[in-house]
């Protein structure tokens, strides 16, 4: 699962969980209903502004933690060796 599937899904979820329509969270949201289904159906490439947006009304975070099995870099030179 790509990250904007993912991103999408616990959107959709999210705001399912909380009893919130479309309708009103894109209001709150200040995004538009076509942007909303796209980024819930993982098609949108939405600005970290309109997540952020997002993310407030349905009281969620981003946190970013390093991979568990390392960066690219780290995986390339791990083959190396």
């Amino acid at each position: 699962m790509n990250t904007k599937t993912y991103l999408g899904n616990i959107i959709k979820n999210s705001r399912k969980e909380a009893g919130v329509d479309q309708a009103l969270l894109v209001d709150y949201a200040d995004i538009s209903i076509w942007t909303l289904s796209r980024i819930e159906n993982g098609s949108a490439n939405p600005s970290l502004e309109k997540i952020e947006n997002i993310l407030e009304v349905l009281g969620l975070e981003i946190v970013i933690r390093k991979k568990l099995d390392g960066t690219l870099i780290e995986r390339s030179i791990d083959e190396d060796r």
